[in-house]
């Protein structure tokens, strides 16, 4: 079968190449921009600017200005690519509407074609061969590069294309993952696999460099100097979520071959409660404080990296609701409010890791109860291609029925209907 993988590698390129690719980055959000303005205002009902439209503006553009011609053609064409991707997307309904380019974020271009891959030299089209740090081999077909500023590193993104064996068979290993904000990821078996948070210290410093950057004057070298030193605590940070996200998914891929995660709406969790001006929100700073944490822990990120990563296994990942996998007992299956005796109770968790049902009196840690209940949730999505006759299985748990969480979804105030 065929995978397609990439290997990211730093590079190191010179004074004058770090210069050229920093004007062809320039070029690429320009060129996109361009693109973005054009679109947005020419389009209408009927007549559609696309990106043959954008391609063929290209030469005029070059001779217009022609410093454009300092970044290769390719570069200037995929980032009108990415642009016509983005309004897809949108149309589609799986993104908003695309927004401008801004500098200094996401700064990155493509090569296409006309690259060369060595063991530890990269030749890029009017760079050259640029220094690379591979602390592995590249297998398959190399099909494009991307380049990408982090900070004050470079780095190259080279994607491949892998003819891999089908992979074999395994013994059937289902799981249930709890992603949380205070211990990361939490299996169905009792596995914690904790993302490393950012301390008190970083939380400090943090805010000296953004108190910094805001002192300075806007155009001047010391600004720049303070954006700078943010941007590498910024990629140092993301180097490390991105790290530690990479560990996770492996050690689930290979753990299970059968995996069930939340369906969570990561846009809807961390939008800002400010409000506006006729409407102000409440509790911002401690919404805030929520945010920054789920975004640390970077729950997207390791649901995402563990799909393909299973797949490559012939594994499954599938996503359930993730209502009230906290508070039904994933034992007996009930919740507190199921009986009159326990009606009082919002819930069985005595403290924050402990639950215990007032029930059936199943005790556990609270993120593995919700991982079990995770896991019930995901059964019906692969139960009709196995078979649970043959004893492959782990043994089932109780835990909230597909029906049960589609009603308890519906009422209010967190009282599950059964």
């Amino acid at each position: 079968m065929l995978v397609h993988k990439a290997y990211r590698f730093r590079i190191h390129p010179t004074d004058e190449q770090r210069v050229l690719l920093a004007k062809v980055v320039g070029l690429c959000r320009l060129v996109y921009n361009l693109a973005l303005e054009q679109r947005s205002t020419f389009s209408r009902r009927g007549r559609h600017v696309g990106y043959h439209a954008g391609a063929n503006d290209l030469p005029a553009l070059k001779a217009e200005f022609p410093f454009v011609k300092e970044a290769p053609a390719q570069c200037l064409q995929q980032a009108l690519m990415d642009l016509n991707k983005a309004f897809e997307n949108f149309f589609a309904g799986r993104a908003g509407y695309p927004k401008p380019r801004r500098k200094f974020e996401n700064d990155a271009c493509r090569f296409p074609q006309g690259f060369t891959v060595s063991r530890h030299r990269l030749k890029l089209p009017k760079l050259g061969e640029v220094r690379m740090v591979a602390h592995r081999r590249v297998k398959g077909t190399p099909k494009s590069v991307t380049v990408t500023r982090e900070g004050d590193h470079w780095y190259a993104s080279i994607a491949c294309v892998i003819e891999a064996a089908e992979p074999q068979p395994r013994r059937m290993r289902e799981g249930g993952v709890d992603l949380n904000v205070a211990t990361g990821a939490v299996t169905s078996s009792g596995l914690i696999l904790p993302m490393p948070n950012i301390s008190p210290e970083e939380m400090s410093r943090r805010a000296r460099l953004h108190k910094s950057l805001a002192r300075k004057k806007k155009g001047s070298r010391n600004r720049l100097k303070a954006r700078r030193a943010l941007a590498r605590f910024e990629a140092k940070l993301a180097r490390r979520r991105r790290n530690a996200a990479h560990q996770i998914s492996r050690k689930l891929a290979d753990a299970h071959t059968h995996l069930a995660f939340e369906s969570l709406n990561l846009k809807a969790m961390t939008a800002s409660a400010r409000g506006t001006v006729e409407n102000p929100g409440k509790n911002v700073a401690q919404k805030a404080g929520l945010n920054r944490a789920i975004l640390d822990v970077s729950p997207g990120q390791i649901r995402r990296m563990t799909k393909y990563k299973a797949t490559w296994r012939g594994g499954m990942c599938v996503e359930v609701p993730a209502g009230y996998t906290s508070q039904y007992c994933s034992e007996c299956g009930k919740h507190p409010k199921d009986d009159e005796s326990t009606e009082h109770l919002e819930h069985g968790r005595v403290t924050r890791d402990r639950f215990e049902c007032p029930l059936c009196g199943y005790t556990a840690h609270a993120d593995v109860n919700a991982a079990r209940n995770i896991l019930a949730l995901g059964r019906p999505h692969w139960a009709a291609s196995l078979d649970y006759t043959d004893g492959r299985s782990v043994p089932a748990c109780g835990g909230l029925r597909p029906k049960r969480a589609r009603e308890a979804g519906t009422k209010d105030r967190g009282r599950p209907h059964v």
